[in-house]
């Protein structure tokens, strides 16, 4: 019996716990909102973004540099 009532509350805590840290993550998007309206238009400035230009390698592949190939035929 008594291990019934700790279970319960200790599963109302928890509900009680993710209920009140939803609430305030739910309040700071609402805050953000109003703080981004009220935001001048020329304060915000996009800045763009890089390109990526890595090239993805299989996984497992091993380079033989061994065959003489030069540095230019390698890929990085």
């Amino acid at each position: 019996m008594l291990s019934t009532v700790f279970a319960g509350e200790r599963q109302f805590r928890h509900d009680a716990e993710i209920q009140a840290r939803e609430i305030a993550i739910l309040g700071s998007i609402r805050d953000h909102k109003a703080a981004l309206a009220t935001a001048p238009l020329h304060a915000a400035r996009v800045v763009p973004r890089r390109a990526v230009v890595a090239w993805p390698r299989p996984i497992g592949v091993r380079l033989d540099l061994s065959e003489g190939s030069t540095a230019a035929c390698v890929p990085a």
